[in-house]
């Protein structure tokens, strides 16, 4: 294999990693076309956030600016995504919310391969090594976490907090409902790669593409952003310590991306004190940190091996870059600002991979991984970091289905009355329980009462409320109060067994279309 091109086993690679990320959106429309109904495109372990996408893109499309639909009140719209803006254009085009945003799948699948590639063949001479740490990288899914879920080992809150922190780092995680997350992970070995070549006297336009795949990633995800700010800054200071490097130049050939990197950050940062829905999004996401023992577990599978790479010569950018890579991340982590930190630990299985090949490697010397006594405990080791993770994760999300919590599908009715919704052209937003209301905005472009939790103002009173009203159990003048006090026009009943509200409603509202299992409700006046 040259350093150009791939070979058999990258393609097959890649092909496996394209997929891994429509796996899971082609067993929900397996299960579609077999028992019936709508699939909503949620394919992710939190339907809420793709669906949120899919609002967003929906409304990109529409306004170019994103406000928030969750709340039934005129707001700005603050906020522009670079990939939602592109899904909501073929939107416009008439392609369907799922569709527009599914087609980043291959591609981030692809940016994803094409990042831990270049950067494998960056640092590890070896094929074997490369595909090694290929493989670890891409594929990794954590058996600790496997082994607490199944075992129920330190109780449900330890368990839950070793599948978050296992989520965050598998990457299937990010190809399932999160594609712009593995889009930015992709692009960060690349504008580190890009920088090297361009400094130290190296290409000029090698610093630009490294300016604008760094301001790209922020955009995409802050997070990601900054991590590769602080490892250009560390691993300059680190050539300047040694005596390779000169302030001047340094500082001069970093200005460049790191101004660039700046900007989507303190787009963000302004995002979250100027904007009330994204301060409400802050102030719900502030969710206490990892204990050292679940941060520990969840960076130990590739960790361990990794730290055979720690005492090996760093000599070059990019050495210097991955072995910074994973306390940056921590670093970032648990810095005190900023709005879900646990999102700087996507993206660690890449250099901790690079690392683990590496140390593996400097204990082998000149043997090769499928020498005679070595073959064989490198499959377990693949075989152990990969298999059980895979399986347990598939097992969460089968599981997250079968109970039927999350919008998964709509049944037909449900499908039916939110169209009508859509092509309706008298406005006005839509009140209806928080099943239904994740999905409204997707499928209708209307505000709804509830949805998202953490850009639902109020939300545990108003989903107390949406059950109260929708189980049938307000009284009709308490039900109108709140109804033409929130400015609904409309009442949405879904098909999940809840009362027939007519009795309660009929007062305020016109005569009721029934879609099926599903009803709407107009309010009058």
């Amino acid at each position: 294999m040259t350093r150009d091109r791939f070979d058999r086993f990258d393609w097959a690679a890649l092909a496996a990693l394209v997929a891994l990320a429509f796996a899971a959106l082609g067993a929900l429309v397996v299960r579609v076309l077999v028992q019936g109904g709508t699939v909503t495109g949620g394919d992710g372990f939190l339907v809420a956030d793709p669906l949120q996408y899919l609002n967003w893109l929906r409304q990109a499309g529409d306004h170019v600016g994103i406000g928030n639909l969750y709340d039934l009140r005129d707001g700005p719209r603050p906020f522009v995504h670079p990939g939602l803006l592109l899904s909501g254009l073929l939107h416009r085009l008439g392609v369907g919310v799922v569709v527009a945003y599914s087609v980043w799948k291959p591609i981030a699948a692809a940016v994803l391969f094409l990042g831990t590639w270049r950067l494998a063949h960056r640092l590890l001479a070896r094929t074997d090594d490369r595909r090694l740490a290929l493989v670890l990288a891409l594929f990794t899914a954590s058996p600790v976490a496997a082994l607490i879920g199944w075992l129920e080992l330190g109780g449900p809150s330890f368990a839950l907090d070793n599948d978050f922190v296992s989520g965050e780092m598998w990457p299937g995680t990010w190809l399932w409902g999160y594609q712009f997350t593995a889009l930015a992970v992709g692009l960060m070995p690349l504008a580190l790669l890009a920088y090297e070549r361009g400094r130290d006297g190296g290409a000029r336009r090698a610093l630009g593409a490294a300016a604008a795949m760094g301001l790209l990633c922020a955009w995409l995800q802050p997070w990601q952003g900054i991590t590769i700010a602080l490892l250009i800054i560390v691993a300059e200071l680190w050539l300047i310590r040694r005596g390779e490097r000169r302030w001047g130049p340094a500082a001069a050939e970093a200005t460049g991306p790191l101004v660039a990197i700046a900007v989507p950050l303190v787009y963000y940062f302004l995002l979250s004190r100027l904007d009330a829905s994204w301060e409400l999004a802050g102030e719900v996401n502030k969710l206490p940190r990892w204990s050292v023992l679940t941060t520990v577990l969840g960076l130990l599978p590739l960790g361990l091996p990794a730290l055979l790479a720690v005492r090996l010569p760093a000599p070059r950018f990019a050495d210097i870059a991955v072995r910074a890579w994973v306390p940056v991340a921590v670093v970032v982590f648990l810095l005190p600002f900023g709005t879900f930190p646990f999102h700087a630990f996507q993206g660690l299985t890449l250099p901790l991979a690079i690392l683990a090949a590496a140390g593996v490697r400097a204990g082998l010397g000149e043997r090769g991984l499928w020498s005679p006594g070595v073959r064989g405990w490198v499959v377990a080791a693949v075989v152990l970091l990969v298999v059980p993770g895979t399986l347990y994760r598939v097992d969460t999300l089968r599981d997250a289905v079968k109970k039927g919590y999350q919008p998964f599908f709509l049944e037909d009715g449900e499908r039916d009355a939110l169209r009508w919704l859509d092509g309706n052209a008298e406005p006005g937003g839509v009140m209806t329980p928080v099943y239904l209301g994740l999905a409204v905005p997707a499928y209708t472009g209307r505000e709804t009462y509830i949805g998202a939790g953490s850009w639902t103002p109020d939300f545990d009173r108003r989903r107390e409320q949406m059950e109260a009203l929708f189980g049938g159990r307000m009284r009709p003048a308490q039900a109108e109060r709140l109804v033409r006090a929130s400015g609904a026009r409309f009442l949405l009943a879904d098909c999940h067994g809840r009362a027939d509200i007519t009795p309660v409603v009929r007062a305020f509202t016109d005569p009721p279309r029934r879609f099926g299992c599903a009803t709407v409700y107009r309010v009058r006046g």
